[in-house]
């Protein structure tokens, strides 16, 4: 099967729908519970998804957004599971010169196309985009996600992801920088 890789700059808000329209296929209604916020965040930051096609159907998508450094510490020490609570001021565009917090806020494969390499073909995309970033001088601080499945855990941690807390079927989860950015 070959995959065909898109990222945010390429994709229109019809594509973005289709996105929307997978992850409630895979998560449930309730837990997109705010798509306008969904598409703001997408506008302020398209480079944060990456899109895995099947010829013309998506198979699934992986989000991202640079984010304030509050939404970490809220996360951390208030363990506060981020979702659609991160409003549009919360994310933040790359800074030279800064360290630079990437939330990973999603990861959907669509039921047909799982065990076929689609999300850690999506993974390597993010991670070769985040070394692109830190050698152009946009140090990343730290890169974590929230895992609310048992397949999300095991894929987190199978990444590398140390977890930091659970809570409510929730854990947070921060990526070790050594592995996702490579040795610089």
């Amino acid at each position: 099967m070959e995959i065909t890789i898109k990222v945010g700059q390429e994709l229109s808000i019809e594509a973005f729908q289709a996105i929307l329209d997978l992850d409630c296929k895979i998560y449930g209604d309730d837990i997109l519970t705010n798509q306008g916020m969904a598409l703001k965040r997408f506008i302020k930051f398209p480079e944060g998804i990456i899109v895995a096609y099947s010829g013309e159907v998506l198979a699934g998508f992986i989000s991202f957004f640079g984010v304030d450094e509050s939404v970490y510490q809220r996360a951390v020490s208030n363990q506060e599971y981020i979702d659609d609570n991160l409003n549009e001021n919360e994310v933040v565009p790359l800074e030279k010169g800064r360290g630079n917090y990437i939330l990973i806020l999603d990861l959907a494969v669509d039921e047909i196309f799982r065990h076929q390499g689609i999300s850690k073909q999506l993974h390597d995309q993010l991670w070769d985009y985040l070394k692109q970033k830190q050698n152009q001088g946009f140090p990343i601080e730290r890169v974590f996600c929230f895992a609310i499945t048992n397949e999300g855990c095991k894929s987190m941690s199978n990444l590398g992801g140390q977890a930091i807390w659970t809570r409510n079927q929730t854990t947070l989860f921060e990526l070790d920088q050594e592995l996702v950015l490579g040795q610089l």
